[in-house]
């Protein structure tokens, strides 16, 4: 009997004005981190002023997706820099703290929180 395995999680994006949530669950790994990357990038690119990465779903974060926020961060900043914030569950938070991504972009409990830092940096 063959186990079934749930659908990979793929990111949503929500735009409200100025600001791009991107949201994801579940866990990020090797098939679907090219997906939250795209979609962060998308975001920015589309004129986003304030971008909020929404991780507090993810129940397991493997080191493409912490390649993934990288890239993002790198493309930010050779790009028109803007606020970039994650909203981190647990695991996500100990996986970005173990590689000191959390010193390259700003971790939050909530995407309430997330949003309230990003646009007061935004001015």
């Amino acid at each position: 009997m063959t186990e079934a395995h749930p659908p990979t999680p793929r990111p949503s994006t929500v735009t409200d004005g100025d600001v791009a949530i991107v949201r994801i669950g579940g866990e990020v790994d090797m098939s679907n981190s090219d997906d939250l990357r795209g979609s962060c990038v998308d975001a920015l690119d589309g004129g986003a002023g304030v971008l909020v990465v929404d991780l507090s779903e993810v129940t397991f974060f493997a080191s493409s997706g912490i390649a993934a926020l990288s890239h993002l961060r790198e493309h930010n900043s050779s790009h028109r820099r803007r606020p970039v914030h994650v909203v981190a569950s647990r695991s996500v938070r100990r996986s970005l703290e173990a590689t000191a991504m959390d010193k390259l972009l700003p971790l939050h409990e909530t995407v309430e929180e997330a949003l309230t830092a990003a646009k007061s940096e935004a001015g």
